[in-house]
């Protein structure tokens, strides 16, 4: 979507600002649940590494601000909440250290959902085949 904004080709610039607050409500409401002390049975691998890729996502769409601040410039709202779900760092890192653990990825809510996981998890590893700058 931010790529779309700097070529000037999205319809709704607006809508950037929505996401990241409405994912800060979300990842804000995530971290309050400790999830991580959870047993990999009662969690969903695609789940979490999805969000290990957005979080990993903030990071580039950060350089993209930093490269085009123009564009940007009156989006103090967008830059706040960049700032703010950056905080969140090392919950990418955590994620994948508990899926790459083997016993982990033996869970019956991995096997299930062998392929997608593995995919989800191979892109949170090496992100940059799916999140390539513009």
């Amino acid at each position: 979507m931010a790529q779309l904004i700097v070529a000037e080709r999205f319809m709704r610039p607006d809508l950037l600002g929505t996401v990241l607050n409405d994912s800060l409500t979300g990842l804000d409401y995530f971290a309050r649940k400790s999830p991580f002390k959870l047993p990999a049975h009662y969690r969903l691998a695609f789940r979490e590494l999805g969000l290990s890729i957005g979080l990993q996502a903030i990071e580039r769409l950060q350089g993209l601000i930093e490269q085009y601040p123009a564009v940007f410039k009156k989006r103090h709202d967008v830059l706040s909440r960049i700032r703010s779900l950056m905080e969140y760092p090392r919950l990418s890192e955590l994620i994948n250290a508990f899926w790459l653990d083997r016993n982990n990825r033996e869970s019956g809510s991995w096997t299930e959902h062998r392929a997608i996981n593995m995919v989800m998890l191979a892109t949170s590893l090496s992100p940059d085949g799916y999140l390539s700058p513009l």
